[in-house]
């Protein structure tokens, strides 16, 4: 029995392989498992399918439209997204070439004619695709949209200040009112909107110790009758940000000072004797990094003097200065330099050192009476070319004619002499 059932599928196996030796019928096979395969995938390919497309952009179709014409604008949300589902057949809507933005979702604006909220119809369809597919499902059937007129209006600023844990103040500081680098803003947005703004607030909060007059950069709050106001759908007008200086004082009483321009370099080493009347006040300082009252001495700087208003004698120069915060205004400051010697030269006008404006033509050739200042034995024995005058022209456009303008008197040599009085040196301009 075995035997037989071993030559049986000897047969068999010699039949097939005899078929298969036959190119006619290996070709018969083939082409019949092509067919079925095309079949298949002719099928799939034609079979109508849907797919749905996330996030598509709504076109809200204002611009053609009354409510452009009419100067509305669309405030708040703009960028509205919904899904879509397509239906076509399988070789087009999953073809990778076709994407959302092949899908145009519009909202119609033809109802909106006034300021307001609307829900404006959506509509969709399939575009820049060739063959059959179509739009049969939104994921939402209107969107809302707020329209309004845009409108400006200038608002006065008020500083509020938050004090947070954390804050405090330097021993013996005072904090004095604080200053806005800028006093109104411009906001503009819808009508609707702005008319319920009734204050705009610089904002700041304080988290540290305060040591010295410090700006802080604000945020800008606008609130209405019932609260604080949402700013996204408004825009603030301003070049920079807005910001909040704290001015820190410290009250004490302190040595009155002056300070000097134009010193000969002897007096910069040495130091001048002067005094001041009051010689002290009682004040409240400005604390300050780029402050400039208080001097190294720790006296208070009550003004300024030009050494060329000083002569050779006693000299007392009153100062007002109504910045302090003191009941004294007035100061006289006494320097007594009548153990000085004085001299009059007639000085050459040199234009070497400068650049005379095109079509200027300096006329003085010399300056006479000038006045050197210093000790007897500097100023008796100068030598006049140790000394000359300069025009100063100062970027001054002067019209055709004769002008008189500023000279500046140059001391080559001497640290010890300075001189007194101003002068002027004659042009001519063409």
């Amino acid at each position: 029995m075995m035997n037989r059932n071993n030559e049986s599928n000897a047969k068999n196996k010699m039949s097939f392989s005899s078929l298969m030796s036959n190119n006619k019928i290996v070709f018969v096979f083939s082409l019949l498992i092509a067919v079925i395969c095309w079949c298949l995938v002719s099928m799939s390919q034609t079979t109508e399918i849907e797919r749905v497309f996330q996030g598509v952009s709504v076109n809200v179709g204002i611009d053609e439209s009354l409510a452009k014409n009419s100067g509305l604008e669309i405030f708040g949300d703009k960028d509205f997204t919904v899904d879509v589902t397509v239906k076509g057949l399988s070789y087009i809507v999953n073809d990778h070439a076709f994407t959302n933005e092949n899908i145009s979702v519009t909202a119609s604006c033809s109802a909106v004619t006034t300021a307001g909220s609307y829900d404006l119809p959506l509509s969709a369809s399939v575009v820049g695709i060739s063959g059959d597919a179509e739009v049969v499902d939104i994921s939402a059937k209107t969107i809302r949209v707020t329209f309004d007129e845009r409108v400006s209006k200038t608002f006065a600023v008020t500083e509020e200040i938050k004090e947070l844990d954390g804050y405090s103040l330097g021993e013996g500081l005072i904090r004095e009112n604080p200053r806005l680098s800028a006093d109104t803003i411009e906001i503009s947005g819808p009508s609707r909107e702005i008319a319920k703004i009734t204050s705009v607030k610089a904002y700041v909060e304080l988290n540290k110790e305060l040591t010295a007059t410090e700006s802080f950069k604000a945020e800008i709050i606008a609130e209405s009758s019932s609260g604080v106001i949402d700013l996204s759908v408004f825009t603030i007008e301003m070049s920079e940000p807005v910001y909040v200086t704290i001015p820190i004082n410290k009250v004490g009483k302190y040595e009155t000072a002056v300070d000097f321009i134009g010193m000969p370099q002897d007096y910069r080493e040495k130091g001048i004797e002067y005094s001041v009347y009051p010689s002290e006040v009682d004040v409240s300082v400005l604390i300050d990094s780029s402050d400039t009252q208080i001097n190294d001495s720790n006296e208070i700087l009550i003004g300024t003097i030009d050494f060329s208003e000083i002569n050779n004698s006693v000299n007392r120069i009153v100062i007002n200065n109504d910045k302090l915060s003191s009941d004294v205004k007035n100061f006289t400051v006494t320097i007594d330099m009548s153990k000085m010697g004085k001299r009059w030269l007639e000085l050459p006008v040199d234009t070497s050192s400068i650049t005379v404006p095109d079509g200027v033509k300096v006329l003085s050739a010399t300056v006479e009476s000038v006045q050197i200042v210093g000790p007897q034995s500097s100023v008796m024995n100068i030598d006049k070319s140790a000394a000359y005058a300069v025009p100063v022209f100062d970027d001054v456009t002067y019209s055709s004619g004769k002008h008189t303008i500023p000279a500046k008197i140059v001391l080559r040599t001497l640290t010890d002499s300075w001189i007194h009085g101003t002068y002027t040196v004659e042009i001519e301009v063409e």
